[in-house]
């Protein structure tokens, strides 16, 4: 796997112009209203005595998912077009404009990651929802559960664009436990087109499987949970 900074990504890309173009295309077409009333009434549907302040985290979720803009529209950008030739090797798409600071990028033959860690944080960012307000619909493949909520949460899913082939996409997200711990939020797109089964997940064969939670293994998979943000 090959890591480079912000600037040397940004300097790489010798077709600036049609990346931008590309990222473009994605625009927000979710209004924060829409977004917020429908996180809180999935929220309250799964927890109905989170009525009171549901509302109020999901205002945070949004401030969160206007901060991960930049991330979503390199994945998206990065997505393959449906006339797209199979096998193709995807691109960097980031034509110059900064990822949200402190985020690591990270690139392999057939997709991207960003890794983000910060002692003591609640979290940051929202890939979720930044992908969600773009029109991006999300399939649950599967959650793996760990020991304790201090291991973290992970949703590998299924993306779905207009016009675009889907992928495949991992988000993993640890507050941090102490003060002295760090935050850690993973995003990792993978556009090969291949889509793990429940066997391949249960084996870790899927974008950024293995390594999570520091080393801790899932004690077992379920089919959908909430978003891990």
């Amino acid at each position: 796997m090959k890591t480079l900074s912000v600037l040397t990504v940004a300097v790489l890309i010798a077709s600036a112009g049609c990346a931008a173009a590309q990222t473009e295309s994605f625009p927000v077409i979710q209004t924060e209203t829409a977004f917020l009333d429908a996180c809180e009434e999935e929220w309250v549907r799964r927890e109905p005595a989170a009525a009171p302040w549901a509302r109020g985290e999901c205002q945070v979720k949004w401030r969160w998912a206007i901060a991960a803009g930049p991330m979503a529209d390199a994945i998206l950008a990065m997505s393959k077009a449906d006339d797209d030739a199979a096998g193709q090797q995807a691109q960097v798409p980031i034509s110059g404009t900064a990822m949200p600071a402190g985020v690591e990028i990270s690139l392999n033959a057939t997709g991207i990651r960003f890794d983000w860690q910060e002692p003591g944080s609640e979290g940051r960012y929202n890939v979720t929802g930044a992908l969600r307000s773009r029109g991006v619909t999300l399939q649950s493949l599967g959650c793996p559960q760990y020991p304790g909520a201090s291991m973290g949460r992970e949703k590998v899913m299924l993306a779905g664009v207009p016009g675009r082939q889907p992928f495949v996409v991992t988000v993993y997200s640890r507050a941090a436990p102490t003060g002295f711990e760090p935050a850690v939020y993973e995003v990792d797109a993978d556009f090969s087109g291949d889509v793990p089964d429940m066997q391949a997940l249960q084996a870790g064969r899927y974008p950024g499987g293995g390594g999570r939670a520091f080393a801790v293994d899932p004690t077992g998979w379920v089919a959908e949970c909430p978003d891990p943000e």
